[in-house]
């Protein structure tokens, strides 16, 4: 089935389930705005680096453009995030991996380490970003309403500001995801480094399904993401917002 189609079918599916849930509102678009754009934004970052130390390949690709059809893949960016977003949960997914040639890297041992750990240094310098906006220019009156989020709530002015909080916390939670030194993470690059090529391989093939079970795990007690992500959305709050109230 074309590519494209599948990316249309994936957002017809999340919009209905949402639709017939009755909580299909500019909220939940928001979230799933900020979600793709932390997410493309994380590949293009290491397809850039990549550039930068002499790998063409993700350039030949296109996939250095901005336009998320490009980096989108149907489940990972779509129907994944989505389904966890209908359940109240954190919008973990994935974009369509950036394609790299080590052997094309300058110093491609320590050039493809750097390659790996550019996706969540994005997400945390955007994480930041937002932060420094949220305090600069958004929320520099008192708080409007309550508005859900993340499994809490916090007070917001406008949906400006819920996008700009919304985009800084799940860009923390894509760092604090990505930086674990689990295949296929990117923190696994960390990893390897470490222990070696050969021990990282037998690593590898053992924790093939580790992933996959895990996500079995959330949807079958949804209440454990939210435990596990609640602390950094508190950390995040207190570090740019600490007026705010994260119920």
């Amino acid at each position: 089935m074309n590519r494209k189609v599948l990316i249309y079918a994936g957002i017809a599916l999340v919009a209905f389930i949402a639709l017939s849930k009755g909580i299909l509102n500019v909220y939940l678009g928001i979230n799933f705005l900020a979600a793709i754009i932390a997410l493309v934004l994380h590949e293009i970052s290491h397809g850039l680096v990549a550039l930068y130390y002499g790998d063409h390949t993700a350039a030949k690709a296109g996939r250095l453009r901005l336009n998320p059809l490009a980096h989108i893949d149907p489940f990972g960016t779509l129907i994944l995030p989505g389904m966890l977003m209908l359940l109240g949960l954190t919008p973990i997914g994935y974009a369509k991996p950036v394609p790299v040639n080590a052997a094309n890297l300058r110093n491609p041992r320590r050039s493809s380490l750097v390659v790996s750990l550019a996706g969540p240094v994005t997400n945390l310098i955007l994480s930041i970003l937002a932060g420094i906006i949220l305090r600069i220019f958004v929320f520099s009156n008192s708080y409007g309403s309550t508005t859900p989020i993340l499994g809490g709530s916090i007070n917001t002015t406008s949906l400006i500001g819920y996008f700009w909080v919304y985009f800084g916390i799940i860009n923390a939670i894509y760092f604090i995801f990505n930086i674990l030194p689990i295949p296929p993470l990117d923190g696994s690059a960390i990893l390897r480094r470490v222990i070696g090529e050969y021990k990282f391989a037998a690593i590898t093939a053992n924790l093939k399904f580790l992933i996959p079970i895990l996500l079995l795990v959330v949807f079958i007690f949804p209440g454990a993401l939210s435990s596990i992500f609640a602390p950094i959305v508190r950390l995040w709050l207190d570090v740019f917002l600490p007026s705010t109230a994260y119920l």
